[in-house]
């Protein structure tokens, strides 16, 4: 087992593409951001493997920052998570600090996903580092199938008038309520709104990253466990760096268009197409990685 855990954290091994199938330059941007992966990807491989060597937690940190920069270029890469995490705050309505909250969760969720399954799958079961990356990846089903399932959620709210963006939407809703309004209560439909924010996110957070899942393999194997789980941690939160970063530039063109059309009845309009419009995209999304997932299999190939 150990050397089947180390082997796949050799750099260029199962490693993902360079984005071979993207135009220019963002197939040069891929390709620097995936070589740039494996270099940190050996980093902790050498510095677990001196670990294991001297007993010494002295490589730890440097463990530790090659995990948080992986995180944060990793999620620049292909993944569904951004898209509809982009997605929502493109065209709903949502406060800063909801956007920044929700991508923290994605990405918190993603890393106790990883740890969870290896745990229970290597820790309970015994399986074999490939068995364990192949029963972990049965947890993209039940990720898209959640993204799915809120996405037709926030169709029917929209559709019915529930939603923010609607005509019987309140200023609340849009995180642009006087102040004093924050001390007294949170309107219902913002509540909901921010609620299924954060399930949409711990639904996009559910499928968990394989280079966690390795790095936790290996560390398992070599009794370094709680480094990996550090390490994991540490992904995490370079990932939600980056998706924070995507939705907030998501959430200022949803802003740019608020006050292009302002609050009349255009405006209103134009909010309600864009928020069935998002709602429907996400739907859709999770629905076709649902049903490709199935038909397929699936597989942590990102």
């Amino acid at each position: 087992m150990p050397s089947l855990a180390q082997a796949a954290l050799v750099p260029g091994g199962g490693g993902s593409g360079g984005g071979s199938d993207l135009p220019e330059p963002l197939r040069s941007l891929a390709a620097w951001g995936f070589a740039l992966q494996r270099q940190l990807t050996g980093e902790m491989r050498q510095n677990l493997a001196a670990m294991k060597e001297t007993g010494s937690w002295e490589p730890a940190a440097a463990i530790l920052l090659a995990a948080f920069m992986y995180g944060i270029f990793h999620a620049v890469g292909p993944g569904h998570g951004k898209v509809v995490i982009a997605g929502w705050f493109a065209t709903r309505r949502a406060r800063i600090l909801h956007g920044l909250t929700a991508s923290l969760i994605a990405a918190m969720v993603q890393a106790g996903s990883a740890i969870a399954a290896v745990l229970a799958l290597a820790g309970l079961l015994s399986l074999a580092p490939r068995d364990v990356t192949a029963g972990a990846a049965w947890l993209e089903v039940a990720s898209y199938a959640l993204i799915t399932g809120i996405g037709a959620v926030m169709v029917w709210r929209t559709l019915t008038g529930k939603g923010c963006g609607h005509h019987h939407h309140d200023d609340a809703c849009c995180g642009h309520h006087p102040p004093e309004l924050h001390d007294i209560q949170e309107p219902e439909t913002a509540k909901t709104e921010r609620n299924a924010l954060f399930a949409m996110a711990a639904a996009v957070g559910f499928r968990p990253c394989s280079g966690a899942i390795l790095v936790l393999l290996f560390t398992f194997a070599n009794g370094l466990f709680l480094v990996g789980v550090l390490a994991t941690l540490a992904m995490g939160l370079g990932v939600a760096i980056t998706v924070s970063a995507i939705g907030l530039g998501a959430l200022g063109l949803n802003r740019l268009i608020d006050r292009l059309f302002g609050q009349g009845s255009l405006g209103r309009r134009i909010r309600t197409a864009l928020a069935l419009a998002g709602a429907l995209a996400i739907t859709l999304l999770g629905m076709a990685l649902f049903i490709s997932t199935l038909l397929n299999g699936p597989s942590l190939t990102g």
